[in-house]
């Protein structure tokens, strides 16, 4: 049974994005629906985020914003091991008689937005942020995201309004559903982009737990960007990096085995 609690290292963190990947791995599979790759590539950044007792996020309080959406199912694990509903759902997930949808929306407990288009996640979270200046808002946005304009005119409405209480996460996989995001139009480089829109930019392993944790732990409040350089379809060695599975869910009972063997 998942049953989580907020820790205190980066090694119990490091157990849970195991389980976390593998509950992931497992619903996915089985119903063969969504991105898998681009859910397995965010979760060292959502169990930092979730389950470090040490950084500043209320999950009572604050919200978690999927701009990312087809990487949103990444959190289901979590929440249902944070007691938000039962873990039988996860076997349920995109079926008629169960909560969980393909992207997570906000008739899922702890869940608050509709993660669709690309690059309407962040314009959501900037306007509430504005509005709820006694929240905090984490907005997570795929790298392929900013292709889209309308990231970019959020950024500009966040620092004209010089909003503290949002921080924006890049999953920087550096895949889309085409191929190498370099090779289509190159986005890097990035650190540089964000900064000139006025954003103290961080930039680390987003698959390193005690990179992860400085950075959540961080009690300034600026306009924060974190770009986390991750691995698509990380912990699955035949998935790892490579863009075909953006969209492909492995169904050949071997690929199956092997992968639940490596994130067990």
């Amino acid at each position: 049974m998942l049953t989580f609690h907020r820790v205190s290292t980066a090694s119990e963190l490091t157990q849970y994005a195991k389980q976390v990947r593998y509950e992931i791995f497992k619903f996915k599979t089985n119903s063969g629906y969504g991105h898998l790759a681009s859910c397995l590539s965010c979760v060292d950044i959502l169990v930092s985020l979730y389950l470090d007792n040490a950084n500043n996020f209320d999950i009572e309080h604050d919200r978690v914003i999927f701009s990312k959406g087809h990487g949103s199912p990444a959190v289901y694990p979590i929440l249902s091991g944070l007691g938000f509903f039962p873990q039988s759902e996860l076997d349920k997930y995109c079926q008629k008689d169960g909560i969980l949808r393909l992207h997570a929306d906000y008739s899922i407990p702890g869940c608050f937005y509709v993660g669709g288009s690309l690059g309407n996640g962040i314009g959501f979270g900037a306007g509430l942020a504005l509005a709820r200046p006694w929240q905090h808002f984490y907005i997570i946005l795929g790298d392929a995201e900013l292709y889209e304009g309308s990231v970019w005119e959020s950024l500009m409405f966040i620092n004209h309004h010089q909003l503290t209480n949002i921080t924006l996460i890049v999953d920087r996989n550096k895949f889309g559903i085409l191929g190498d995001t370099e090779k289509m139009i190159k986005l890097e480089p990035l650190e540089d982009k964000f900064s000139s829109f006025g954003f103290e930019v961080t930039r680390i392993d987003g698959h390193n737990l005690d990179s992860l944790r400085k950075f959540f732990t961080s009690k300034e409040l600026r306009n924060r960007i974190l770009i986390a350089d991750t691995v698509k379809g990380k912990g699955v060695s035949f998935m790892e990096g490579k863009y075909e599975f953006h969209t492909i869910i492995p169904k050949d009972p071997k690929q199956i085995e092997l992968g639940l063997k490596e994130l067990s």
